[in-house]
């Protein structure tokens, strides 16, 4: 805890400081320790730039900063008290990636928090290593480039060893740095209009009133590239509810579905509703789109988002998708979504935290859970009806084996087109397979007739969905 007594460092150094002790020591997602200690921060928005950037920034480089770190000082990093080591780090990151601060300021702002948040022995261990640092940090140098490459890209990229890896093994060395690299870039921000209040083009229009760039989206109808957007809160379209932030990538379940106005929709896995409202847009707001939930603070999230965008037709139920067998709804959806939890390493670049807290084992645990929510879930489909499974990772197991192994046990099931429901365009991008990401700018594509985008640079982030029609075939 900070102690009493010394001058306090920058307001949004303070305020990073606080959000990655909280992702580092409590598990804390990095976008809702940010959120949280940023709301009623009275920052400016220039400290609010920096607090976002040190979050983000720290936690996308947290493996690259610690290597540097263990070089640099008498003590491993992972052995120092929780606060030093993200002081460490924080600084670090400034000297090594923001030109915009000067040396000087790192190091005094490093030696100022080490104060307040430890005591004259840490203080002044950050004291020394931060000089060493800036005199010049690039003189520590990567792993040899060798026999065991992944020990080098696992520095170079700042991913866990496992990860770089096992992409190594099923991309080769070209395809993962890529989407190594891809992965600490800033993600896009997308906006998808709610097409029942506003058009694009109008919504287009009152971005740019508001002092935004924005142009349209390369994928579907609905979808906004914005830029230079102020807090999204503090815009009036957005409390008009004319949008909502959703990436392309992640807009492609619900577009797979295809909801028709009148139709019983059933969005197994909701969450806070980012899918669902845009299920219930393309339906126009007529029909139900039932969200189903065990969490009730996400449902709450949901009805709010509900409200604002003013949708009339998501009814919520606090539920977990594996007691759907025992529901009212068994037999009678027109279509169902599952977009099931997963492993995330589509969006890595949006969820850096997500690298550093995922092991290799949770990905056939997660298999395991897909799977079932599938099976359980698809008894609500009625004859006819249609089955949406969707996944924000790259690796196969969660992927078109979980579909496969579903298609086997439900054979009533045919696999349909997912890329042509969803009016996905053919030729905005090539054809890729699900093993990778290929040369293309996109890096998107039909893969069979599963949908399967790839992130890239400019790109969606990574998406797989599988379309299948309950038919009564063999």
């Amino acid at each position: 805890m900070p102690r009493e007594g010394h001058r306090p460092a920058s307001a949004a150094r303070r305020l990073a400081l606080k959000a990655l002790r909280a992702i580092d020591a409590e598990g804390a997602y990095a976008n809702l320790a940010l959120d949280r200690f940023l709301e009623g921060s009275h920052l400016s928005a220039a400290d609010r730039s920096l607090a976002t950037e040190l979050v983000y920034g720290v936690t996308r480089w947290r493996g690259r900063l610690d290597y540097v770190l263990d070089v640099l000082s008498t003590r491993p990093v992972g052995d120092l008290p929780v606060w030093i080591r993200n002081i460490l780090r924080m600084g670090l990151y400034q000297l090594m990636y923001l030109d915009r601060v000067p040396a000087r300021a790192a190091v005094a702002e490093s030696v100022a928090l080490a104060k307040e948040f430890g005591h004259q022995g840490t203080a002044a261990l950050v004291n020394a290593v931060m000089r060493k640092a800036a005199t010049a940090p690039g003189d520590v140098g990567l792993p040899p480039a060798g026999p065991d490459p992944a020990a080098r890209l696992t520095v170079e990229y700042s991913h866990p060893r496992w990860l770089v890896e096992r992409w190594l093994g099923r991309l080769g060395p070209e395809r993962t740095c890529a989407l190594l690299a891809t992965n600490n870039e800033p993600a896009p921000l997308t906006l998808r209009t709610n097409v029942t209040r506003v058009s694009r083009e109008e919504l287009i229009a009152s971005l740019r009133a508001e002092g935004a760039t924005a142009e349209p989206g390369r994928l579907w109808p609905e979808s906004v590239i914005a830029r230079g957007v102020k807090p999204l809160r503090t815009l009036q379209s957005f409390s008009a509810g004319y949008f909502s932030v959703q990436d392309e990538g992640s807009m492609a379940a619900a577009r797979s579905l295809g909801p028709q106005p009148g139709w019983l929709v059933v969005d197994a896995c909701a969450g806070v509703g980012g899918k669902a409202t845009h299920l219930a847009e393309l339906m126009r707001d007529r029909g139900r789109v039932v969200a189903i939930d065990p969490f009730r603070h996400k449902l709450a999230l949901l009805e709010q988002s509900a409200r604002r965008l003013g949708l009339t037709c998501i009814e919520t139920r606090s539920l977990d998708a594996r007691d759907l067998p025992q529901s009212d709804l068994v037999g009678q959806a027109d279509a169902v979504l599952v977009d099931a939890p997963c492993s995330g390493l589509g969006v890595l670049r949006r969820r850096p935290d997500l690298r550093w807290r995922l092991r290799e084992s949770d990905i056939a645990d997660l298999a395991s859970l897909q799977g079932e929510l599938l099976r359980k879930a698809s008894e609500c489909v009625k004859p006819g009806g249609v089955l949406v499974y969707s996944t924000c990772t790259l690796e196969p197991e969660e992927n078109g084996a979980v579909v496969e192994g579903f298609m086997d046990s439900r054979r009533e099931f045919c696999l349909d087109d997912a890329a042509r429901a969803s009016g996905f365009d053919r030729t905005a991008g090539p054809a890729d397979s699900e093993s990778g990401p290929g040369p293309a700018p996109l890096r998107s594509g039909p893969h069979g007739a599963f949908l399967f985008f790839a992130p890239e640079s400019g790109g969606p982030d990574g998406f797989f969905v599988a379309r299948l029609v309950r038919t009564g075939c063999p």
